[in-house]
Protein backbone atom coordinates (compact mmCIF):
# COMPACT_ATOMS: atom_id res chain seq x y z
CA UNK A 1 0.00 0.00 0.00
CA UNK A 2 1.31 3.43 -0.95
CA UNK A 3 1.60 5.58 2.15
CA UNK A 4 -1.18 8.16 2.37
CA UNK A 5 -0.82 10.88 4.96
CA UNK A 6 -4.06 11.67 6.73
CA UNK A 7 -5.53 13.28 9.81
CA UNK A 8 -7.88 11.23 11.99
CA UNK A 9 -11.04 12.65 13.55
CA UNK A 10 -12.83 10.41 16.07
CA UNK A 11 -16.44 11.09 17.01
CA UNK A 12 -19.76 9.42 17.83
CA UNK A 13 -20.40 8.62 14.16
CA UNK A 14 -21.21 5.02 13.21
CA UNK A 15 -19.14 4.56 10.05
CA UNK A 16 -15.71 5.43 8.64
CA UNK A 17 -15.53 8.15 5.99
CA UNK A 18 -12.64 9.55 3.96
CA UNK A 19 -12.62 13.22 2.94
CA UNK A 20 -10.17 14.34 0.24
CA UNK A 21 -9.93 18.13 0.25
CA UNK A 22 -9.00 20.49 -2.60
CA UNK A 23 -5.78 21.41 -0.77
CA UNK A 24 -4.81 17.71 -1.21
CA UNK A 25 -5.09 16.79 2.44
CA UNK A 26 -6.89 13.63 3.51
CA UNK A 27 -9.12 13.41 6.56
CA UNK A 28 -10.49 10.16 7.97
CA UNK A 29 -13.57 10.41 10.17
CA UNK A 30 -14.25 7.36 12.30
CA UNK A 31 -16.17 6.13 15.37
CA UNK A 32 -14.30 6.40 18.66
CA UNK A 33 -14.21 2.62 19.07
CA UNK A 34 -12.37 2.03 15.77
CA UNK A 35 -8.71 1.00 15.99
CA UNK A 36 -5.88 2.42 13.91
CA UNK A 37 -5.55 -0.97 12.20
CA UNK A 38 -9.17 -0.78 11.05
CA UNK A 39 -8.62 2.74 9.74
CA UNK A 40 -5.52 1.62 7.82
CA UNK A 41 -7.43 -1.31 6.35
CA UNK A 42 -10.25 0.96 5.21
CA UNK A 43 -7.72 3.34 3.62
CA UNK A 44 -6.13 0.43 1.79
CA UNK A 45 -9.53 -0.63 0.50
CA UNK A 46 -10.22 2.90 -0.79
CA UNK A 47 -6.64 3.61 -1.92
CA UNK A 48 -7.42 3.81 -5.64
CA UNK A 49 -10.24 6.29 -5.08
CA UNK A 50 -8.15 8.44 -2.71
CA UNK A 51 -5.19 8.56 -5.13
CA UNK A 52 -7.52 9.40 -8.02
CA UNK A 53 -9.05 12.32 -6.08
CA UNK A 54 -5.60 13.58 -5.06
CA UNK A 55 -4.52 13.44 -8.70
CA UNK A 56 -7.65 15.31 -9.78
CA UNK A 57 -7.04 18.12 -7.29
CA UNK A 58 -3.33 18.38 -8.14
CA UNK A 59 -4.14 18.87 -11.85
CA UNK A 60 -6.57 21.72 -11.26
CA UNK A 61 -5.43 25.20 -12.35
CA UNK A 62 -4.20 27.55 -9.65
CA UNK A 63 -7.09 29.47 -8.13
CA UNK A 64 -7.40 33.16 -8.90
CA UNK A 65 -7.18 35.15 -5.69
CA UNK A 66 -8.54 38.65 -6.38
CA UNK A 67 -7.33 41.67 -4.46
CA UNK A 68 -9.17 44.89 -3.90
CA UNK A 69 -7.05 47.68 -5.29
CA UNK A 70 -6.84 49.72 -8.46
CA UNK A 71 -5.62 47.71 -11.44
CA UNK A 72 -6.56 44.31 -10.00
CA UNK A 73 -8.47 41.81 -12.12
CA UNK A 74 -11.86 40.31 -11.25
CA UNK A 75 -14.12 38.18 -13.41
CA UNK A 76 -17.55 39.11 -14.75
CA UNK A 77 -19.43 37.08 -17.39
CA UNK A 78 -16.35 34.91 -17.82
CA UNK A 79 -14.10 37.82 -18.78
CA UNK A 80 -11.38 39.56 -16.74
CA UNK A 81 -12.33 43.08 -15.65
CA UNK A 82 -9.88 45.61 -14.24
CA UNK A 83 -10.74 47.84 -11.25
CA UNK A 84 -10.33 51.48 -12.32
CA UNK A 85 -10.78 54.77 -10.49
CA UNK A 86 -13.24 57.03 -12.35
CA UNK A 87 -12.99 60.00 -10.01
CA UNK A 88 -11.07 62.29 -12.36
CA UNK A 89 -12.38 61.54 -15.82
CA UNK A 90 -14.20 58.66 -17.46
CA UNK A 91 -12.27 59.26 -20.66
CA UNK A 92 -9.13 58.01 -18.94
CA UNK A 93 -10.48 54.44 -19.02
CA UNK A 94 -8.91 52.25 -21.69
CA UNK A 95 -11.95 51.22 -23.74
CA UNK A 96 -10.13 48.08 -24.96
CA UNK A 97 -10.01 46.73 -21.41
CA UNK A 98 -13.22 45.64 -19.67
CA UNK A 99 -13.40 47.57 -16.42
CA UNK A 100 -15.10 47.83 -13.07
CA UNK A 101 -15.50 51.59 -12.58
CA UNK A 102 -15.27 52.72 -8.96
CA UNK A 103 -14.96 56.23 -7.58
CA UNK A 104 -12.49 57.61 -5.05
CA UNK A 105 -10.37 54.52 -4.53
CA UNK A 106 -6.83 55.87 -5.01
CA UNK A 107 -6.41 56.55 -1.28
CA UNK A 108 -8.96 54.01 -0.06
CA UNK A 109 -8.11 50.91 1.96
CA UNK A 110 -8.60 47.40 0.60
CA UNK A 111 -11.70 46.97 2.80
CA UNK A 112 -13.20 50.23 1.52
CA UNK A 113 -12.56 49.27 -2.08
CA UNK A 114 -14.08 45.84 -1.47
CA UNK A 115 -17.29 47.45 -0.18
CA UNK A 116 -17.54 49.68 -3.26
CA UNK A 117 -16.74 46.70 -5.47
CA UNK A 118 -19.49 44.64 -3.81
CA UNK A 119 -22.05 47.41 -4.40
CA UNK A 120 -21.10 47.56 -8.10
CA UNK A 121 -21.10 43.78 -8.44
CA UNK A 122 -24.47 43.30 -6.74
CA UNK A 123 -26.08 45.95 -8.94
CA UNK A 124 -24.68 44.46 -12.14
CA UNK A 125 -25.40 40.86 -11.09
CA UNK A 126 -29.01 41.59 -10.15
CA UNK A 127 -29.66 43.35 -13.47
CA UNK A 128 -28.04 40.42 -15.31
CA UNK A 129 -30.03 37.74 -13.49
CA UNK A 130 -33.32 39.58 -13.94
CA UNK A 131 -32.65 39.94 -17.66
CA UNK A 132 -31.81 36.23 -18.07
CA UNK A 133 -34.75 35.19 -15.88
CA UNK A 134 -37.13 37.22 -18.05
CA UNK A 135 -35.54 35.96 -21.27
CA UNK A 136 -35.86 32.31 -20.31
CA UNK A 137 -39.40 32.75 -19.04
CA UNK A 138 -40.28 33.94 -22.53
CA UNK A 139 -38.57 30.89 -24.05
CA UNK A 140 -40.54 28.66 -21.67
CA UNK A 141 -43.90 30.42 -22.16
CA UNK A 142 -45.38 27.27 -23.72
CA UNK A 143 -44.86 25.49 -20.37
CA UNK A 144 -47.11 27.96 -18.50
CA UNK A 145 -44.70 28.63 -15.64
CA UNK A 146 -46.07 29.91 -12.32
CA UNK A 147 -45.05 33.48 -11.43
CA UNK A 148 -41.49 34.00 -10.20
CA UNK A 149 -39.13 36.79 -9.22
CA UNK A 150 -35.38 37.21 -8.66
CA UNK A 151 -33.30 37.97 -5.57
CA UNK A 152 -29.55 37.65 -4.97
CA UNK A 153 -27.28 36.92 -2.04
CA UNK A 154 -23.86 35.45 -1.32
CA UNK A 155 -24.01 31.66 -1.16
CA UNK A 156 -21.07 29.36 -0.47
CA UNK A 157 -22.43 26.01 -1.63
CA UNK A 158 -25.20 26.76 -4.13
CA UNK A 159 -25.55 28.68 -7.35
CA UNK A 160 -29.26 29.19 -6.96
CA UNK A 161 -32.46 28.17 -5.20
CA UNK A 162 -36.18 28.26 -5.83
CA UNK A 163 -39.11 28.27 -3.40
CA UNK A 164 -42.64 27.00 -3.92
CA UNK A 165 -43.78 30.64 -3.98
CA UNK A 166 -41.62 31.48 -6.98
CA UNK A 167 -38.74 33.23 -5.20
CA UNK A 168 -35.61 32.46 -7.19
CA UNK A 169 -32.32 33.40 -5.51
CA UNK A 170 -28.99 33.44 -7.31
CA UNK A 171 -25.52 33.57 -5.80
CA UNK A 172 -23.80 36.85 -6.64
CA UNK A 173 -20.66 34.81 -7.46
CA UNK A 174 -22.50 33.22 -10.40
CA UNK A 175 -22.06 36.48 -12.33
CA UNK A 176 -18.33 35.68 -12.64
CA UNK A 177 -18.96 32.90 -15.15
CA UNK A 178 -19.79 32.76 -18.89
CA UNK A 179 -23.35 33.48 -19.94
CA UNK A 180 -23.90 29.89 -21.09
CA UNK A 181 -23.13 28.68 -17.55
CA UNK A 182 -25.36 31.33 -15.99
CA UNK A 183 -28.21 30.35 -18.31
CA UNK A 184 -27.85 26.70 -17.24
CA UNK A 185 -28.47 27.75 -13.63
CA UNK A 186 -31.32 30.09 -14.56
CA UNK A 187 -33.09 27.35 -16.53
CA UNK A 188 -32.43 24.90 -13.69
CA UNK A 189 -34.23 27.11 -11.19
CA UNK A 190 -37.09 27.89 -13.57
CA UNK A 191 -37.61 24.17 -14.16
CA UNK A 192 -38.07 23.80 -10.41
CA UNK A 193 -41.26 25.82 -10.81
CA UNK A 194 -42.57 22.79 -12.70
CA UNK A 195 -40.86 20.03 -10.70
CA UNK A 196 -39.16 20.56 -7.33
CA UNK A 197 -37.43 17.19 -7.18
CA UNK A 198 -34.33 16.29 -9.17
CA UNK A 199 -36.11 13.39 -10.81
CA UNK A 200 -36.48 12.18 -14.39
CA UNK A 201 -39.31 14.63 -15.09
CA UNK A 202 -37.15 17.55 -13.95
CA UNK A 203 -34.23 16.57 -16.19
CA UNK A 204 -36.60 16.07 -19.11
CA UNK A 205 -37.65 19.70 -18.71
CA UNK A 206 -33.99 20.74 -18.54
CA UNK A 207 -33.04 18.89 -21.71
CA UNK A 208 -36.11 20.17 -23.53
CA UNK A 209 -35.44 23.83 -22.69
CA UNK A 210 -31.62 23.90 -22.68
CA UNK A 211 -30.17 20.82 -24.44
CA UNK A 212 -26.54 21.70 -23.67
CA UNK A 213 -27.04 22.13 -19.94
CA UNK A 214 -24.87 19.14 -18.91
CA UNK A 215 -21.79 20.50 -20.69
CA UNK A 216 -22.31 23.96 -19.21
CA UNK A 217 -22.83 22.54 -15.72
CA UNK A 218 -19.50 20.75 -16.08
CA UNK A 219 -17.83 23.91 -17.38
CA UNK A 220 -19.17 25.87 -14.42
CA UNK A 221 -17.75 23.31 -12.00
CA UNK A 222 -14.37 23.38 -13.71
CA UNK A 223 -14.18 27.18 -13.80
CA UNK A 224 -15.24 27.40 -10.15
CA UNK A 225 -11.96 25.69 -9.23
CA UNK A 226 -10.11 28.46 -11.04
CA UNK A 227 -12.06 31.61 -10.17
Amino acid sequence: MKSIEYSLVLSKRKTIAIIVKPDQTVEVRAPKRVSKKEVESFLQLKQSWVLAKLGEFSSRPEAHEPKYQEGETHYFLGEPHCIVDTTDALQNIDTDQASIPLRSIKDATSDQIEKRFDRWYRKEALALFIERHDYWREQMAHLSLPDSYVTIRKMKRRWGSCTSRGKITFSTALAKYPLTCIDAVVVHELCHLLEFSHNQRFYQFMSHVYPGWKAYDKQLQTLSWQY
